[in-house]
């Protein structure tokens, strides 16, 4: 079990404090304390070296103790700064990410565009980087481990408007390489997500079967929200609110109308993220 836990935001859309770069993406490095160690997981690495990079130096962050990394999914936004990180960590860690996370990704936005990873596997390996292909949950240390792939069952949660290519066809992505990060922490469960594109509220009850506990302190991250519409924020907001967090920090991707329905809905005990943040529990 998690007695202390530090999670400061290294790369997201917004700068709360002067002296941050922002971008659009998303990486947060968390450090977890259990009753003998502190393990520290990188959880994604934004959109490119140049954000991360300044932000680590303004942040006095020393990525030497990072013992591993956690990719939430394969899209541009969070692990366009991956190889940098390895060079920068300057030893051999584990890279954990599902194995359809290199796999073609596109939007058409109105056109074709590529967002997925332009990381390979081989160029992980040659920066220290050990690949932990995975599509099940993995146990990074004492109350730590990610939700492996998300099972799905609340309807209005639809995975849509991103594309693959599978056996020579153009086809819809549901991003089954989706993943969350779930710390077992001492006042309940923990849960850090990169996109959520499984659905934020999936993605919780996930990670409740995942670990059996049903006691939820915290929601972090970025929730998909930004395109949504009412109809979902709403639904979202009234099933996390049955979950009754402690807290709720929305970021990256979460939006604005469904950041100021946190907001009326949980009051002070939502507080949405900006690069540079740091949040102590």
């Amino acid at each position: 079990m998690v007695r202390e836990l530090r999670i400061r935001v290294l790369v997201n859309d917004s700068a709360g404090l002067e002296g941050f770069l922002s971008q659009h993406g998303l990486s947060l490095l968390v450090e977890a304390r259990s009753d003998d160690s502190i393990t520290s997981v990188l959880m994604d690495t934004g959109p490119a070296p140049e954000a991360i990079a300044h932000n680590v130096r303004a942040m006095n962050i020393d990525l030497h103790k990072v013992d591993a990394i956690f990719l939430s999914h394969g899209h541009y936004d969070h692990n366009g700064g991956l190889l940098y990180s390895l060079k920068t960590i300057g030893k051999a860690v584990p890279v954990i990410v599902h194995p359809k996370a290199f796999s073609p990704k596109f939007v058409l936005s109105p056109r074709i565009k590529a967002v997925g990873s332009s990381v390979r596997i081989s160029e992980i390996e040659a920066n220290g980087g050990i690949p932990v292909l995975v599509s099940n949950p993995v146990r990074i240390a004492e109350g730590i481990t990610t939700s492996g792939e998300v099972v799905r069952r609340m309807g209005f949660e639809k995975t849509e408007g991103f594309w693959t290519i599978e056996n020579e066809r153009f086809v819809e992505d549901k991003l089954l390489d989706d993943q969350a990060l779930i710390l077992d922490f001492e006042k309940g469960l923990v849960v850090l997500t990169g996109c959520a594109h499984s659905g934020i509220v999936n993605t919780v009850r996930h990670a409740e079967r995942v670990t059996s506990k049903h006691r939820i302190h915290a929601i972090i991250g970025g929730f998909h929200l930004s395109k949504a519409s009412e109809e979902r924020i709403a639904k979202t907001v009234y099933e996390l609110s049955r979950c009754n967090p402690k807290l709720i920090a929305p970021c990256h991707c979460s939006g604005t109308r469904a950041t100021c329905s946190f907001v009326e809905t949980f009051g002070e005990r939502c507080k949405p993220l900006h690069t540079g943040d740091v949040i102590n529990l």
